[in-house]
């Protein structure tokens, strides 16, 4: 994943950063970028350095440094993003409908969705960063978005100072974490890289961190925004002027560097210590969406294959959300549900047929290579493989994550093999154990529904 990191010089008024961010983007793109990150506060010049009182007795309230969230210009980024088919991480000052000021940075996906918010947790207070005069702390925690590159975290500025941060965006599986933020000359840049480079080490992730630079008022941006990798190692560093830092990143090292260095391994995830947005998820184990992206490439030209197995896994995660699986059989179980019929093509290819027992037997042979090319743990791996070589063995069903893959499979089975009401009912009455896939089942069939 090539990511550029845009080192700006902000000016006064909004729609003179705007139009800069957005040449900044166009440049970014004719270098390759597919994610674009920029620094703190971009559309504004940093107000936080006076105390909003001061700014008060002159008759400047502090929202008027903020744009609301509904506002055209955070939608600007939006279309850009699509139209440029990249993520984008802006970061602005916003109030929302309710009257809350956040320092907010947006993930945006090549689609122009706005895939989530992050805002800053922990509000700092000093001279020159009044900060607590200006911003709400967050109210949803560190976030942690999916990428078919893989997992892609957001801390903002101060919150990097707290090792809790790049922890928890870590522990939510983050294989890289972005950093928006107003450094200045004064302060000890050289520890704040140490700092950055103990906590990728510590967390097997790459951090990118993306700074302000210029002169405003009593304060001197320093640029240097930086790169590291999950050893440590720093990769890329700007200068102090302006620069849009591009950098080739391979999100799999981190997910390589976990399984040979294991120390979030022995973390005891808490919500309330690391002020995690989602559930712990294991940091060995590469995104769904990257596996979903390797088993279309295994399908590649055959659509309904491919669109069998989003479905089943669609089916397998909702049944499985809603049957509360940990962690690890959560995992398990979609991560099946994407490879179940991997044996496919290698049963017509040697045998000319697509039977379920030749699918039981080619298949894990197969999902063992995908998943061990995709850097899966040995553990979950072998889970897989038995249900992949089970799938189509509905006596003596052991394990909730089995379960749930055959309820997933003949949701979707029965209907593109068109079955007859009676078989529907009967498979019913013989497969379906779970409460979410009965009714899942029954919102699909009600007609079939014993009087």
């Amino acid at each position: 994943m090539k990511i550029a990191l845009i080192q700006m010089q902000m000016a006064m008024d909004k729609m003179t950063n705007l139009k800069r961010a957005m040449e900044n983007i166009e440049d970014a793109c004719l270098n390759g970028a597919e994610l674009v990150l920029f620094p703190e506060a971009q559309l504004t010049p940093f107000f936080p350095q006076y105390p909003s009182a001061m700014l008060e007795g002159m008759g400047i309230h502090k929202t008027a440094f903020a744009i609301p969230e509904d506002d055209e210009r955070i939608q600007s980024f939006a279309d850009k993003a699509k139209e440029k088919e990249i993520y984008l991480s802006p970061n602005f000052y916003v109030e929302t409908r309710e009257g809350k000021l956040f320092d907010r940075s947006y993930f945006m996906d090549p689609n122009g969705e706005i895939l989530g918010t992050s805002e800053m947790v922990n509000i700092y207070s000093a001279e020159n960063f009044f900060e607590k005069d200006y911003y709400d702390p967050s109210e949803t925690g560190f976030q942690v978005f999916d990428t078919p590159n893989g997992r892609i975290g957001i801390v903002i500025c101060f919150d990097r100072h707290l090792a809790e941060s790049v922890r928890s965006c870590a522990l939510q599986g983050a294989q890289l974490v972005l950093i928006p933020s107003a450094n200045v000359k004064n302060e000890p840049l050289d520890v704040f890289e140490a700092e950055l480079q103990g906590q990728a080490f510590e967390n097997n992730v790459f951090i990118a961190m993306c700074n302000r630079v210029g002169q405003e008022d009593g304060m001197d941006f320093a640029g240097e925004s930086l790169v590291i990798d999950p050893e440590g190692q720093v990769i890329a560093k700007a200068g102090d002027k302006e620069e849009n830092l591009l950098v080739d990143l391979d999100l799999g090292q981190a997910i390589r560097s976990r399984n040979q260095r294991p120390y979030l391994s022995y973390v005891r995830p808490s919500s309330a210590v690391y002020h995690m947005a989602g559930d712990f998820t294991d940091p060995t184990v590469p995104s769904p969406e990257s596996l979903y992206l390797a088993m279309a490439d295994y399908d590649k030209g055959d659509p309904k294959r491919i669109q069998h197995f989003t479905k089943v896994w669609t089916y397998a995660r909702l049944i499985g959300r809603g049957e509360k699986l940990s962690a690890e059989e959560q995992t398990i179980l979609e991560t099946a549900a994407i490879v179940h019929d991997i044996g496919i093509h290698k049963a017509e290819k040697d045998f000319g047929s697509s039977d379920g027992k030749l699918q039981e037997k080619l298949g894990p042979g197969e999902a063992e290579k995908l998943l061990k090319s995709l850097l899966y743990p040995p553990r979950i791996i072998e889970r897989v493989c038995y249900l992949v070589g089970h799938h189509h063995t509905y006596d003596g069903i052991e394990g909730r994550d089995y379960q749930i893959l055959v309820e997933a499979d003949f949701l979707v089975n029965i209907y593109e093999d068109e079955l007859p009401k009676q078989a529907i009912e009967t498979a019913y009455q013989k497969i379906f154990r779970t409460e979410t896939g009965k009714r899942l089942f029954r919102q699909m069939y009600p007609q079939t529904e014993e009087d």
